[in-house]
């Protein structure tokens, strides 16, 4: 049986690590999109903190702790291009941890105790809030491998 815990542990760990990259990364290159891409760095992490709400808390029947404009502004086929103003670095950097802890609290709640099935681009079907955050935590490697070789080509 798989450890909540655990798989909370990694998910934490990955959001401090876009957290310190968020930080160290200049402005400019956060919100430039690299040549033949569609996306920026600022919406590759926006976009990690909207599919972990809607995949956990919407797909829950939970408020999610995030905006209706937010999870606009990042849900899946978004881009800076389709952006109706610049969104605030310092939201996100909130977002990145707040979201943490109030997912720390609320799997300690217990509060998860329906979800509304869905499948993923790669065929698998999550059918529970820990199926999500497995998920999220691989959703989220991905990104964060798409941020360094983004990191890669602006620098």
């Amino acid at each position: 049986m798989t450890n909540e815990l655990f798989e909370f542990k990694i998910f934490k760990a990955s959001r401090t690590r876009l957290l310190q990259l968020i930080e160290t990364v200049d402005n400019k290159i956060l919100f430039k999109i690299p040549e033949n891409f569609n996306n920026n760095i600022v919406w590759q992490i926006g976009h990690c903190i909207t599919s972990q709400q809607r995949h956990m808390y919407m797909r829950s029947g939970l408020p999610m702790h995030i905006s209706q404009e937010f999870m606009e502004t990042f849900k899946i086929g978004t881009s800076p291009h389709t952006w109706n103003s610049i969104p605030d670095v310092d939201e996100i950097k909130h977002l990145l941890l707040y979201t943490v802890n109030q997912l720390s609290k609320d799997l300690e709640s217990g509060i998860f105790v329906k979800y509304t099935a869905f499948s993923l681009p790669i065929g698998i079907t999550i059918t529970n809030h820990l199926q999500a955050l497995q998920a999220a935590n691989f959703h989220e490697a991905e990104h964060y491998g798409i941020i360094l070789s983004y990191l890669k080509l602006l620098n």
